[in-house]
């Protein structure tokens, strides 16, 4: 008598190229996206969307990750300009991160979301995707000098508003 093997089917479709850069980059781009419009439902939306854009012209775009970023970012800047780039420093957020010790934390935060919009993408860019100066500028779609400079500018500024 022969035993039986069971084989079980996979209902499971393959793996595209796609789904493996999806699945490889989306937190990253959520990251990016939550530290530029500090709306992690906001931020979840316009990564959405670059990837639904990236999926439909996924076969005709020469760099899928640079596409999706700049996506990300061009996404947030529309979410913001929206918003008229608005917000204020709350009190009652500041007495509570005072309650929990993150003043420190806080304040530098805030003080990123009140640079300028390219020097607040430059610095997001650089320190929350750790991108390098030739990917900065080629995300943000400018001269590698100018990353430098606006970075230089970001980083003087931030250390000036953290000090005070």
């Amino acid at each position: 008598m022969i035993p039986l093997i069971q084989v079980e089917q996979s209902h499971e479709q393959p793996v595209t190229p796609f789904d493996t850069l999806y699945h490889r980059e989306y937190q990253a781009m959520v990251r990016m996206a939550t530290a530029l419009v500090d709306f992690p439902e906001k931020a979840e939306e316009v990564v959405q969307e670059a990837f639904a854009q990236l999926y439909v012209r996924y076969s005709q775009v020469d760099n899928a990750v640079a596409y999706v970023r700049v996506s990300v970012l061009n996404g947030c800047r529309r979410a913001l300009r929206r918003r008229r780039l608005a917000r204020a420093w709350h009190i009652s957020s500041q007495r509570d991160a005072e309650k929990h010790g993150e003043l420190g934390f806080n304040h530098l935060l805030d003080a990123v979301r009140r640079l300028p919009t390219a020097q607040r993408n430059a610095v997001t860019l650089r320190y929350e995707l750790q991108l390098t100066d030739a990917e900065i500028a080629d995300t943000l779609g400018i001269p590698m000098g100018t990353v430098k400079s606006t970075l230089h500018r970001a980083l003087a500024r931030l250390r000036t508003e953290v000090k005070r």
